[in-house]
């Protein structure tokens, strides 16, 4: 029977291949069991649930499952973005949660994430038990003997995870200030699980909001639910035409971010965790530390260095800024896929609180979202980033990333390699402060290639450069 990994960011699989019923039962008992371990299993469990195919049905399968142990569940009575799932377990002080979702995935996956009492993203330790405990228990008759009971009522509520959510993130920002600067925005929710979230906050705070591909469709109309420039196309087209003040997008289940200007230029989710580190600093007056993953632009260390605050590097996957935002005074952290968490709240990525500070910033400033982006340059100079996603035959092997490492030349495109790191994946630094970054996937069958400079042809030519390597270490290429 094929096992259950977990990747970066929980267990997630294409539905009815290994992602059914089956298997999420098996995950969700494991989870119940690992909470009764860790002693947090009696102060109750919460699930959420995105958009996607069945997505309901799995979480009410998930209940089950929990309930079966003993166990306290309160199922979201909607489909809810990860935070707010996430905001509702620290609320109500339960002992965690599972979301079911694939976040960002193609539509034919689904996906469980573990969410402990602190509402972040489960620890590595955490997910690597869940797993030894899933894959102890395929074919274990206990599975389907609870999965035959249903669920027990008596510890069974559907609750509205949202109102409180919203009115917690409110609270953050300047709600006079935002109504003053009379904003119009759009907001394109990619068919995710933001819809009613995302532009319900924006709404309330008084921006006049137009929503885009905000209907349920488990199919993402064709799209793939994350906020990259090939998924906004139609975005870029609809902001020029109604004289808003800019557009921001979140993804499948509502937890990244990244925006458009009124031009209908992108702003990648770079630039967005950079103008937000700029508005707590100037805006605000707010200090702390400062995190960003090993694939996030030096925009950041630049900005860290100007203000004087701690800046620390992680591996990809925000249960690592997460730890170090439940360790130390942090102010903000991000990732280069558009999560974003903020000192103050949950120790986890938002997509609604970010665009609610884009807002406030715009508000505050007197300006569009290209008004920001102008000054961001101001602050940092140009900077340039992009990434290809290699489809391959098969996940990466130790072996092919051994290949790969060994075929590191000692320049590429005429400059000089200065270091090398393999803290996640193999990051090629340069003599002109470029660098480009070769990672596998931990959630599907692809190779990632990253980079960045101070144009956009460089960032292409690195790019090139990093798949011509790639090729040479006789890493298998799906076809497209």
């Amino acid at each position: 029977m094929k096992p259950i990994v977990f990747g970066t960011d929980g267990w997630r699989g294409v539905i009815a291949d290994d992602f059914t019923f089956e298997r999420v039962a098996v995950v969700s008992h494991a989870a119940g069991r690992y909470f009764h371990e860790e002693g947090t299993a009696a102060q109750g469990l919460a699930i959420g649930y995105d958009n996607r195919f069945a997505s309901a049905e799995f979480a009410a399968l998930a209940a089950t499952m929990l309930t079966r142990q003993g166990i306290a569940v309160s199922l979201s009575a909607c489909s809810i973005p990860s935070p707010v799932l996430s905001f509702h377990i620290v609320r109500h002080t339960l002992g965690g949660g599972l979301m079911i979702t694939a976040s960002h995935n193609p539509a034919q996956y689904n996906g469980v994430k573990i969410k402990p009492w602190f509402g972040g993203s489960a620890s590595p330790e955490a997910t690597k038990a869940i797993e030894r405990l899933a894959n102890a228990l395929l074919g274990d008759p206990i599975i389907d003997e609870a999965r035959a009971k249903g669920a027990n009522p008596t510890l069974l509520a559907t609750d509205d995870f949202v109102a409180g959510y919203v009115q917690h993130v409110l609270r953050f920002v300047d709600l006079d200030a935002i109504q003053g600067a009379q904003l119009g925005m759009m907001v394109d929710a990619l068919y995710g699980s933001s819809i009613g979230v995302l532009d319900r906050a924006l709404a309330e705070a008084g921006v006049r909001v137009r929503l885009l591909h905000g209907e349920h469709n488990p199919g993402f109309g064709g799209l793939h639910p994350e906020p990259v420039p090939d998924n906004l196309r139609a975005l870029m087209r609809e902001v020029t035409e109604h004289g808003l003040a800019g557009a921001v997008a979140s993804d499948g289940d509502g937890d990244r971010l990244s925006a458009v200007t009124e031009a209908g230029d992108y702003v990648s989710p770079h630039h967005v965790f950079a103008l937000l580190l700029i508005h707590l600093v100037e805006g605000r007056g707010m200090t702390g530390g400062v995190v960003k993953t090993v694939s996030t632009s030096t925009m950041i260390n630049q900005l860290a260095e100007r203000y004087d605050l701690p800046l620390h590097e992680t591996p990809i996957g925000f249960k690592y800024i997460a730890q170090l935002m439940m360790e130390d005074d942090i102010l903000i952290g991000g990732e280069e896929s558009g999560g974003i968490g903020i000192k103050g709240h949950i120790p986890e990525r938002d997509a609604t609180l970010a665009a609610l500070l884009l807002a406030e910033m715009m508000a505050m400033r007197k300006t569009t979202l290209g008004g920001l982006m102008r000054l961001l340059r101001e602050r940092v100079g140009e900077h340039a980033y992009d990434r290809i996603d290699l489809k391959l035959t098969a996940p990466v092997t130790p072996e092919q990333r051994e290949r790969l490492r060994a075929l590191v030349p000692d320049a590429m495109n005429g400059v000089p390699l200065t270091d090398m790191s393999e803290r996640d994946g193999l990051k090629l630094w340069f003599a002109n402060g470029d660098w480009l970054l070769l990672r596998a996937s931990g959630t599907e069958p692809v190779l990632r290639v990253y980079a960045e400079s101070d144009a956009m042809d460089k960032v292409q030519a690195l790019l090139k450069a990093g798949v011509e390597l790639v090729e040479r270490a006789s890493i298998e290429r799906a076809a497209t």
